[in-house]
């Protein structure tokens, strides 16, 4: 009887059919070490909310913005600053409760855009945007070399309003992407190059410094992209990301938009039952930059990982719904994520595995086995993982690629600081499409470097 390592550890790529793939990754992600580790590759907790504080206010954390040095959050329809003690302070409302807020930063005024218009603060009055020349209604926002930008909707016009000066708008100083004629969804500036998001193309323009109009096209800057999903558009440092309107996941490459989607993931979102009210955010964390995008309406989050390249799902409570996390901020060397339902801001820590007390489940589900259709004999299954800390994991089998599933069966991660655990499953029996999933619930780390099977292969 062998011992032989099987591929355990990987993404989320449930196919079309479960007998080409069927892999599960939920709350891990993949870990590449070329240092000269044990493992090259392994799987490791997403990160946990920690509680950072509770705002006390039930409606959704829309966005964040930091200004000043002062942490800002938007929830519901109210403009909250938060003080050392982590204590809020509203310092005025805006015209929606839900959907897209913006907010631009010159470092000297603030900006805060919504469907209905626009308001400025300046660390001491919050006053709404009044100038005859400012459009209505506002789609998006964003800010380039001290102009704040808006999209006009229903047009592919954007406005730019006076240098450092969000109050002050006048009504001939706009463009229009004009390369097919599709309405503007958003402008977003990455790394000093505007983008326009349409709902169907995406083109790039820049400040040329002109006297009649500061901005113009890049004329290699286009895509045939766009997006019905506004609160799709993340970006982080040079990277831009959204759901287009094929439902394909984008990413920035260059002066193009390209796919960053696999057919696995195209194949989850075509299933969803609502994609436009996507929403996401982009963050980093010990070395990995993520997108993290959730479909509210069918409760799901996917997340890609820019640094691997490899896709994982998201989700919290006992019965698997979307993460909680709806926007992000870094402030005060934390990553501070928003809740979207309950007010609460967490810290997205490596080093908690629930939400606040939540459960996360972490499950995987590996590649379905298959040995030149020959029948296989498993003996015994051991999974090679951090232990000793408390909690236990649950093992099942599939004989048919992963369509069903054998009764759950539990074995201990290890007493505390039984590091040297070994965590082995015994007697399988016989399948020519084996398949495992592995589920751990408790509040222990959950750090999965290697799988090995112990059995024979039979010709018959």
């Amino acid at each position: 009887m062998g011992n032989f390592s099987i591929p355990f550890v990987g993404g989320a790529y449930t196919a079309r059919s479960k007998n080409l793939n069927a892999q599960v990754c939920q709350n891990l992600y993949v870990e590449i070490d070329n240092t000269g580790a044990e493992s090259i590759i392994s799987l490791v907790a997403s990160p946990g909310g920690k509680l950072w504080t509770d705002t006390g206010a039930k409606e959704e954390m829309r966005v964040f913005t930091v200004f000043k040095g002062i942490l800002y959050a938007v929830i519901g329809n109210t403009v909250y600053q938060f003080d050392d003690f982590r204590a809020k302070t509203s310092i005025g409302t805006i015209g929606t409760s839900t959907g897209f807020v913006d907010i631009t930063n010159d470092g000297v005024n603030m900006g805060i855009f919504d469907a209905t218009g626009g308001w400025t603060w300046d660390g001491t009055t919050f006053a709404a945007i009044t100038a005859a020349g400012f459009p209505s209604p506002i789609t998006g926002a964003t800010l380039q070399d001290g102009f704040h930008i808006v999209s006009k909707g229903g047009t592919g016009e954007f406005y730019i309003s006076t240098a450092d000066d969000p109050s002050s708008w006048d009504a001939l100083d706009f463009a229009t992407a004009e390369t097919k004629g599709d309405d503007l969804v958003t402008p977003i500036s990455v790394e000093r190059q505007l983008w326009l998001i349409g709902d169907e193309t995406s083109e790039m323009w820049y400040n040329s410094g002109a006297s009649a109009f500061t901005f113009e096209r890049n004329p290699g800057g286009f895509s045939e992209v766009g997006t019905n999903a506004k609160r799709s558009i993340a970006s982080y440092q040079d990277e831009l990301m959204f759901l287009s309107d094929k439902n394909q996941v984008v990413r920035r490459r260059g002066l193009r938009m390209e796919p960053a989607s696999t057919y696995q993931i195209d194949l989850l979102v075509s299933r969803l039952s609502k994609t436009s009210d996507a929403v996401a955010f982009m963050y980093f964390q010990e070395g990995h930059i993520f997108y993290e995008l959730t479909f509210p309406t069918d409760s799901k989050t996917i997340c890609f990982d820019l640094t691997t390249g490899f896709w994982s799902t998201r989700a919290s409570g006992a019965t698997d719904l979307r993460s909680r996390m709806n926007c992000f901020v870094r402030f005060q060397d934390k990553t501070l994520v928003g809740d979207y339902t309950n007010g609460k801001i967490y810290e997205y820590d490596l080093n908690t595995f629930t939400d606040d007390g939540i459960v996360k489940r972490a499950i995987r589900v590996a590649q379905p086995m298959n040995e030149n259709n020959q029948k296989m004999f498993i003996g015994s299954f051991e999974l090679v993982m951090e232990t000793g800390f408390g909690g236990q994991a649950m093992l099942q089998a599939s004989k048919d690629s992963g369509h069903t599933f054998l009764p759950e069966r539990w074995e201990s991660l290890g007493a505390i600081g039984e590091y040297e655990k070994r965590m082995r499953w015994n007697r399988w029996g016989e399948s020519r499409n084996f398949a495992f999933r592995l589920i751990i619930s408790d509040d222990v780390p959950r750090n999965i470097f290697n799988a090995y099977l112990r059995g024979t292969i039979s010709n018959a």
